[in-house]
């Protein structure tokens, strides 16, 4: 299994690193959202200062001011199962490989301590420690042949070790998933944490899904058989859910948009002092790129007009947004369906401006 170093050319945070003998320093750390457990850091004194790596030699822990997160520097071993291959007999749950690597901590407390490590597919796996003792939870997928027939083996071993683990003080009869927010709500109950401590240690907002209201605004046109609409302005409202921690920058929205009062002659070419509301339903996906108050997007869309004033689109949109609250993005220039109908590959863009307001922060507030 390779491991590969993912300290980067991030955005700085503030935070600190505690070196081996336990003196703090703090500065800036550079964060990309970081797929796999980071092997080092890039860190500095100043955010324009000259940044250089750290590894576990020399920082055994670091802290995310703005995240709220804390990397604790861990030896574990690395189990070598692998969902492409077919098992003839289950494979070895001992560990023969091990790395070096900064664990996420969950949470932590007077009896137990959570951490995560992603490996390099990804996934997560998690690590309980008791007693200056770290154990990992177990919990793979595997293929096995039996019979001459193909399954797929959930081991979830993790729902045995709890109780030997934890012990007196644990609800064996509602054991958790497998995910950070279900474990760590069981430890915090083991640990005996209230809800106000578990609130100072609530995570950052790129560490949790998020859901944004957004009005857009902006100028379309159409051409196509039949079809014919001029440059007009458009204007819509929506919403976009944002994937938690490392896939934060990715989305899914919706949007309902209108372009109002539009005479049928502008649409259609034939006389008539009718006015329509030609509306529009959109279904899309998609990406930042970067972690940086600029970052461009890209994905794609599927825009289904009602009332069928116009054929469907599926195609692409792109945009540049600033700190992903404010975006301005071009779409409809491209319909991939084309090649399905006879309207053109290429038509009149739609170029609108994006504000997004962050629900999650206002129930939080009302809270």
């Amino acid at each position: 299994m390779a491991f590969s170093d993912v300290s980067g050319q991030g955005k700085p945070l503030d935070g600190y690193i505690v070196s081996v003998k336990g003196d703090t320093a703090r500065g800036f750390i550079r964060y990309d959202g970081w797929g796999t457990s980071p092997m080092t850091v890039d860190f500095a004194n100043e955010r324009n200062g000259q940044f250089e790596k750290v590894g576990p030699d020399e920082a055994s822990q670091f802290f995310l001011a703005p995240l709220n997160e804390r990397y604790v520097s861990k030896r574990i071993g690395i189990l070598n199962i692998d969902l492409s291959k077919t098992y003839q007999i289950a494979p070895s749950f001992e560990a023969k490989d091990s790395v070096t690597v900064y664990l996420r901590e969950i949470t932590t407390g007077p009896k137990v301590t959570l951490l995560e490590y992603l490996d390099p597919t990804e996934k997560p796996h998690f690590f309980l420690e008791k007693d200056g003792k770290l154990t990992e939870l177990l919990y793979y997928s595997f293929y096995r042949e039996v019979r001459g027939r193909k399954y797929l083996i959930e081991y979830e071993e993790y729902e045995r070790q709890l109780p030997v683990l934890l012990g007196n003080g644990t609800d064996n009869s509602h054991l958790p998933d497998y995910s950070a927010k279900a474990l760590g709500r069981y430890i915090d109950r083991y640990n005996g944490l209230t809800d106000q401590a578990k609130h100072t240690r609530a995570a950052s907002i790129e560490s949790e899904m998020q859901i944004d209201a957004y009005v857009m605004g902006g100028v379309e046109g159409w051409e196509e058989e039949g079809v014919n609409l001029g440059t007009r302005p458009t204007f819509g409202a929506g919403l976009r859910i944002d994937l938690p921690r490392r896939f934060h920058n990715r989305y899914f929205k919706i949007l309902f948009s209108t372009i109002r009062g539009v005479s049928e002659n502008e649409v259609y070419n034939y006389t008539s002092k009718k006015k329509v509301n030609l509306n529009t339903l959109e279904i899309g996906m998609g990406t930042y790129i970067g972690s940086g108050n600029i970052r461009p997007n890209l994905g794609l869309e599927y825009s289904f007009p009602m009332d069928s004033w116009r054929s469907s689109i599926f195609g692409p949109h792109i945009g540049i947004s600033y700190k992903r609250l404010l975006s301005l993005e071009v779409s409809h220039f491209a319909n991939f369906s084309s090649v399905l109908t006879n309207i053109m590959f290429f038509n009149r863009p739609r170029i609108s401006l994006n504000y997004y307001l962050n629900l999650n922060k206002f129930f939080k507030n009302r809270n």
